[in-house]
């Protein structure tokens, strides 16, 4: 198949519409949604776009809602990143698996998925696609080793085994049965709106949870996570984005990592 790390996913989807109500103590989420929350001046869809850059995205399919025009107007085409950008409106917050559904019309090959609030820093993405393009997966989910049991019950574990195939997947465990903590980010086979449409929805939140739509291609064994040499921080509260911010202001003055 010759060198997988080097095949091209062309396409991106950036689920960007909530309204981030954990972090609303903060007074600038008054005026801008969460995703445009600066980070060293820039907003944090801006390093999830130069993140789907780095694994060859060229067309990216921004999932909007909460304050859009704050959005569309900072992004516009895409054309300042070298991206073609086009827009689609979440109505109704019916969760992430929801958002991604919404550009099944659109996408008919492998894309990526990262959230609108995740902030990964990482030189390269070689390792996931490389999972992705070898094992016939659909879908991979980058990982990275949580030293939090904390982080973990609030977040999200995965348990792989040694091929890297997701075992288990839980969403806000009450005992993690791994350090593994699951990130905003995945590789996507476009099979995934089949098994979007089979996703519950969740007691807990009445929406459909990316998380159990990859526990569904878990039990079919067609789920993998591949962990990211680097550093995450899903943006959810007013102590990660300064946790964002003091990361981004060391990596900033050592290397030139973005």
């Amino acid at each position: 198949m010759g060198d997988e790390s080097m095949k091209k996913i062309k396409v991106g989807v950036i689920p960007a519409a909530g309204k981030g109500n954990r972090i609303s103590e903060l007074p600038l989420t008054r005026i801008l949604p969460k995703p445009m929350l600066p980070i060293l001046n820039r907003p944090i869809l801006e390093y999830v776009i130069e993140n789907m850059k780095k694994v060859g995205v060229e067309t990216v399919y921004m999932i909007v809602g909460h304050k859009k025009e704050l959005i569309k107007e900072y992004f516009r085409d895409g054309s300042e990143w070298n991206v073609d950008i086009s827009y689609i409106e979440q109505k109704e917050l019916k969760g992430i698996a929801h958002a991604v559904g919404l550009t099944r019309e659109y996408i008919d090959e492998p894309f990526m998925v990262i959230l609108g609030d995740d902030l990964t820093i990482t030189d390269s993405f070689n390792n996931f696609v490389e999972i992705f393009w070898k094992t016939g997966a659909y879908v991979v989910e980058g990982v990275v080793s949580e030293n939090s049991l904390e982080v973990l019950k609030r977040t999200c574990y995965v348990l792989l085994d040694n091929n890297n195939k997701i075992i288990e997947i839980v969403e806000k465990p009450t005992q993690p049965k791994s350090n593994l903590r699951g990130i905003g980010v995945y590789l996507f086979d476009p099979i995934v709106f089949e098994y979007i449409d089979r996703t519950p929805i969740s007691a807990k939140r009445g929406e459909k949870e990316i998380t159990d739509t990859i526990g569904l291609m878990a039990k079919d064994g067609k789920a993998y996570g591949a962990i990211i040499n680097g550093v995450n921080i899903n943006i959810n509260t007013l102590d990660d984005l300064m946790s964002a911010i003091r990361i981004l202001l060391k990596i900033d003055t050592e290397s030139d990592i973005l």
